[in-house]
């Protein structure tokens, strides 16, 4: 693939992984009725501009140690000149703050400014079709980056702040004032390249990350490694057996692994509407060794529909991952229809937290790029836990042990990473629960008929190892046992993120969340050690956030 096919073909390329994102904080709606008439809805209305610095309404004890910045991304450009888009992913980025310093929070948000962003800005209308809505006359789409709106994730690199979308560039923002400095390039050779939102930190100061290429029947997932000056080092063009939707993947020591759902691109009205459901194409995990991208195992599974992944480690000859598993990719094809519309009538399954293993046999070197991997005889194991849960989050690893020295606080170190574990650590995540089973600590309804009010989650899980389940009173569901905290009725909690420990102070969760019934959006902070006791510390504030994806948290 020489540089002018990528970027013409890029033009019509738009990964798989972004949608993916776009539609995290719908991982637990299910809700049929309009949601114009809810009132959760607000949470999706969007802002019409940047948010001036605000000092928050703190209660209980935020620890003096604890000094550093919140940030999130998230889609808040929802509507222009009177039209409004009509897939809530479609909106323009805008990253959060909650600067937190002397026990005292102060908020901050900015749009993203994006070249798609100041052009319609400019014209006071939407100029570029999205994924998810057609913009009539709309302007005529050059390449990826035409339509790149930045909203999906963050990532802290070499003192600034990434603010990432899937199909295109990373757009670099400075990490105190928000401002927009313009398009990362990782090379002219490379403009342009689909840059997952979950990279992966490879230990040496660089990433691994990866995009797909599903232009004119293509069916091919790049995978490759950024190196610490931020050149590309290595490239792989995988030829994939189904075009399917991808969103993140998971590493161990010594793999990269990938979920190939039966969720795959065809032809659709819309490019959302083009990816369909078949069962009948078993879903993969795909095994990539880091050392060497040709040296790759592929394991066929039952039909299912991932987002995000957990921990991996390799242990006796296996390779165990954790994943949020859906057994449809009912809530991407319907689920997510007319969600600003008021047009959703479909309830859709939850994904369930599981493990799956497979053994580490000889891996095959592929002897081309035609040639995916070896195929080999269906020997996982897929262990459910019962938990019905999103966006996990744990204690991150560095990769070698020759970087062990590095510490998680230093902002480098920030990107999903881990390796050299061969047992799992507690994880953390979000989900949604019946308000009438919470409040009586039931679990009957706790599988695919929960219902909170709004369908979205309202409840922090930890999961713990065998050696932590018995330090704590926790409760088993299938394979699991587990802690929770239910945030309250009328409550949405996004993605928690894990922070920690250093010398100054313990592990905790830092939560952000939208209580809708009173038009307030806070924070709250968790020990890690015991989440179920409920928050130390809250902060809130009378704005309505849009509610958003992914984000980080960097030390001061």
């Amino acid at each position: 693939m020489d540089r002018r096919q990528f970027l013409v073909g890029s033009a019509a390329l738009m990964t798989t992984a972004v949608w993916a994102s776009s539609v995290d904080k719908l991982l637990a709606l299910d809700n049929a009725q309009a949601v114009a008439r809810e009132p959760w809805a607000i949470g999706f209305n969007g802002a019409e501009g940047d948010y001036q610095p605000l000092t928050m309404q703190v209660s209980g004890e935020w620890p003096a140690q604890l000094s550093g910045n919140l940030y999130r991304n998230g889609p808040a450009k929802m509507s222009r000149a009177g039209k409004a888009y009509q897939h809530w992913f479609d909106g323009d980025g805008m990253v959060q703050q909650f600067s937190v310093a002397n026990g005292q929070i102060q908020h901050q948000a900015k749009f993203i400014q994006t070249k798609k962003f100041k052009v319609e800005e400019a014209a006071g209308a939407f100029k570029y079709t999205t994924a998810g809505t057609v913009i009539p006359n709309a302007l005529p789409i050059r390449n990826n980056d035409d339509l790149n709106v930045a909203n999906t994730s963050l990532l802290p690199r070499h003192g600034e702040l990434l603010a990432l979308w899937e199909a295109g560039s990373p757009y670099r923002l400075d990490a105190q004032t928000l401002t927009t400095l313009g398009v990362k390039s990782f090379g002219d050779k490379f403009k342009g390249l689909p840059f997952s939102a979950h990279p992966l930190d490879d230990g040496q100061g660089g990433l691994w990350n990866f995009g797909v290429w599903y232009v004119g029947g293509e069916k091919q997932l790049l995978v490759y490694q950024v190196a610490a000056d931020d050149s590309i080092a290595r490239m792989e063009v995988i030829e994939l057996q189904q075009a399917s939707y991808l969103h993140a993947f998971a590493q161990s020591e010594n793999k990269l692994v990938f979920y190939i759902s039966s969720c795959v691109y065809e032809e659709g009205e819309t490019y959302i509407d083009a990816f369909k459901w078949r069962p009948e194409l078993p879903s993969q995990l795909l095994v990539i060794d880091k050392a060497d991208f040709k040296a790759r195992q592929l394991h066929p599974l039952p039909a299912g529909f991932v987002f995000h992944f957990g921990q991996a480690i390799e242990k006796n000859d296996e390779l165990s991952v954790q994943l949020c598993l859906y057994p449809n990719s009912a809530i991407l094809t319907q689920g997510m229809k007319g969600l600003l519309t008021g047009a959703r009538k479909t309830k859709t399954p939850h994904a369930e937290l599981v493990t799956i293993t497979v053994p580490l046999t000889a891996t095959h070197t592929a002897a081309s790029k035609t040639q995916l991997a070896e195929t080999l005889p269906s020997s996982a194991r897929i262990n459910r836990s019962g938990v019905m849960m999103e966006f996990p989050q744990f204690a991150q690893r560095t990769m070698s042990n020759k970087e062990s020295a590095q510490q998680t606080s230093n902002p480098e170190n920030i990107t999903e990473k881990m390796g050299g574990a061969s047992e799992f650590v507690p994880l953390f995540g979000v989900g949604a629960r019946s308000d009438s089973a919470a409040n009586s600590g039931s679990n009957s309804t706790f599988k695919y008929e929960a219902e909170s009010e709004s369908g979205l989650s309202n409840t922090l899980y930890c999961i713990h190892n065998a050696k932590d389940s018995s330090q704590y009173g926790v409760d088993t569901l299938g394979d699991a046992s587990y802690s929770a905290f239910y945030l309250g009725k009328g409550k949405i909690a996004e993605e928690p993120l894990y922070i920690p420990a250093t010398e100054q102070h313990e592990a905790y969760l830092l939560m952000t969340w939208l209580d809708y019934h009173n038009a307030l959006s806070g924070l709250s902070l968790f020990r890690a050690s015991d989440i179920s006791a409920g928050p130390i510390a809250s902060a809130q504030m009378d704005r309505v956030l849009p509610l958003g994806f992914h984000g980080c948290f960097i030390n001061a």
